[in-house]
């Protein structure tokens, strides 16, 4: 009963906002120029037992990536709580998507956050503290592609841009708290911008690693009020911290210095953004092939899968299929007329087991139980602070589903756009728990992800007898690569993870100003990588630094406890070299 009023709630909602955009008069539709529009709708709060909680009714999503749905947990009583919620999806299947524990301590208030894939249009939060709690809380997400965050308060965010509210307003927002801000990377993901409206010197340490590793991965980090330790802050700035967009390791940051410059270039982006429809990011993962065919219909004929050879071997089935029909069929009667109805008895079912078994020993021998993979990775390497900034994307294919995988909090899944199949099933109670919908069986399926992980890879170059001496510790091996040592941009040699050998220089006809394309991605794997992360991996390489092509499952990727086999594995990593 609870489940269909919340499903009827969330609908008469998305009933409202249209009718609401259908029955206002002409004269409403012109909106000012240098207006935003909030999207937040008023909180639903429910006090049992002496635990308060609330939770927004209308929340702004992006197209791809998650929607984060915040949770309000006043616990007026005098003992800890343990209190788990859990988010059901309404749409497209009715499922349960997200679940957290969170430990609330006597007479304390936390915030919790549930990442829900942008793909579900509404659902319900149900909450046990630890028993079930009757009130369920209904949402409803509201899709745009110019959907922005905004950490900061209302009065912040207008002085910096000098933009105007408006119920209408061409430039979408949503206002998140700095107190209570979300600290894992999957609540930022997707969202075309992510502004800074106060000051950034009180954001929580944890806030602003989120922050900053958004920007590294691919988004756009927007500060109105960058701070004067600007470059300490942001360590992947390639120049002085002036005013203006910078491109940050794969992503960009955009320090403001006057509010009405920086809320035209808000503007700007975010019509852009809106008019062309686009997906803005590092990774943009593409529809199954069962689904764009019959979805897509006009996109059919363009659509090329990362993985070949994934569409299950209809045609082979289907003429032992008929090798069958003919069998038991015309065969059957000849067989009848000579032998006799016992030899008939006999014969049909050998020759329907023999079929079975050579369909089974098909499955097994030539496509086989494994999960089988093609997976691609742009990946900046820090030294300096001793991780990877990776951006990766990978085409799979399993006959059976794998069981639950734990990847760090600060690493993403990204579903396709307009991904209408299983959603994904996660626990961000310690990290991320993928528990079920990664892979559907039979079923081509790519995913994007954005990982920053701890590491201990290097390169190290130092004097050779005929060229710089280079050890591959990159943990995966070298294919090719560039290295600029002494002033001088010189090929790395194919090595083994640990091997070492000699770089030679580079031909005349090679541009040192910046490094040739062939570098890049080649075919159907460049179109899954946005333009920013082709622009930072190719440009212009300081003195030690490298740029190299690793093959292998990729050690930088998150989803690299994965056991696959692996089709074709190539990934690109930039970073600092290291003195012998």
């Amino acid at each position: 009963m609870r489940e269909g009023l919340g499903a009827v709630l969330i609908a008469l909602g998305l009933w409202a906002g249209a009718a609401r955009a259908t029955s206002l008069p002409a004269e409403e539709f012109e909106v000012p120029a240098r207006t935003y529009q909030e999207v937040q709708g008023s909180p639903e709060s429910e006090t049992f037992d002496g635990l308060r909680i609330s939770v927004a009714s209308s929340l702004l999503a992006p197209v791809s990536g998650y929607v984060p749905v915040e949770v309000s947990l006043h616990n007026t009583g005098s003992a800890s709580r343990l209190v788990r919620l859990g988010v059901e999806a309404s749409s497209p299947v009715t499922a349960q998507v997200v679940t957290r524990e969170v430990e609330v301590g006597p007479h304390r208030m936390v915030s919790v956050w549930l990442p829900v894939p942008a793909s579900i249009r509404g659902g319900m939060v149900r909450v046990r503290a630890p028993d079930p709690i009757p009130h369920v809380f209904s949402f409803y997400t509201l899709e745009r592609s110019d959907a922005s965050l905004v950490v900061g308060t209302l009065e912040d965010f207008e002085a910096g841009t000098e933009l105007v509210h408006h119920d209408r307003g061409p430039f979408a927002v949503r206002f998140l708290s700095p107190e209570t801000a979300p600290r894992e990377l999957a609540s930022y993901a997707g969202y075309s911008q992510v502004v800074v409206a106060g000051d950034v010197t009180a954001l929580h340490a944890d806030v602003w690693s989120t922050l900053e590793a958004y920007a590294a991965t691919g988004g756009t980090l927007v500060l109105l009020q960058p701070p004067r330790d600007a470059a300490g802050r942001l360590p992947l700035l390639s120049g002085a911290a002036s005013p203006g967009t910078h491109a940050y390791a794969l992503g960009q940051v955009r320090l403001c210095e006057r509010a009405g410059a920086c809320g035209d270039e808000l503007l700007a982006t975010g019509l852009d953004s809106g008019k062309n429809n686009q997906e803005r990011g590092a990774v943009h993962p593409a529809l199954p092939s069962r689904r764009w065919g019959s979805t897509f219909s006009s996109w059919a004929g363009s659509f090329e899968p990362l993985l070949p050879g994934v569409q299950a071997p209809v045609g082979r089935f289907l003429l032992l299929i008929t090798l069958f029909v003919l069998v038991v069929g015309p065969g059957g009667l000849m067989l009848l007329r000579r032998k006799g109805p016992v030899a008939l008895l006999i014969a049909v079912p050998s020759v329907s087991f023999v079929t079975c078994l050579s369909i089974v020993l098909w499955s097994v021998f030539v496509e086989g139980f494994a999960l089988h993979a093609a997976r691609y990775s742009v990946t900046w390497l820090d030294r300096d602070r001793d991780r990877t900034l990776t951006a990766g994307i990978g085409g799979y294919y399993a006959n059976l589903e794998p069981g639950a995988l734990q990847l760090p909090a600060s690493s993403v899944l990204l579903g396709a756009r307009y991904w209408d199949a299983i959603p994904l099933e996660t626990d961000w109670t310690q990290g991320t728990r993928v528990m079920g919908g990664l892979l559907p069986p039979r079923t081509y399926v790519e995913w994007g992800e954005l990982a920053v992980l701890p590491t201990r890879a290097r390169l190290t170059v130092g004097p050779g007898a005929q060229g710089p001496r280079v050890l591959n510790a990159l943990g995966a091996p070298i294919v090719e690569g560039y290295v600029r040592f002494e002033d001088a941009l010189w090929k790395l040699p194919p090595l083994a993870d640990g091997a070492q050998g000699e770089a030679s220089r580079v031909t005349p006809e090679v541009s040192e100003s910046s490094l040739p394309g062939d570098m890049y991605f080649s075919g159907v794997a460049a179109t899954r990588f946005g333009p920013q992360v082709r622009a930072g991996l190719l440009a212009p390489l300081p003195e030690g630094g490298f740029v190299a092509r690793v093959g292998g499952p990729g050690p930088a990727m998150a989803t690299a406890a994965l056991e696959v086999k692996l089709h074709e594995g190539l990934h690109l990593v930039r970073g600092r070299v290291d003195a012998p």
